[in-house]
């Protein structure tokens, strides 16, 4: 368990992390959306109404 007392660390990065970063966010933000495909309604069946007659 850390105490409060303890340092906080220091986090290396590599020489090109920030550049990495900036190309990989620029590519994501050229990119179009991702959504999901909608799945094709079934068709639902059809309900004879009430009050009509048949010949």
């Amino acid at each position: 368990m850390k105490k409060k007392t303890d340092k906080p660390v220091e986090i290396e990065l590599h020489p090109d992390a920030w550049e990495r970063f900036e190309r990989a966010a620029e590519v994501v933000g050229k990119s179009p959306p991702q959504h999901r495909q909608r799945e094709p309604e079934k068709s639902k069946p059809v309900k004879p109404r009430i009050g009509t007659k048949k010949d």
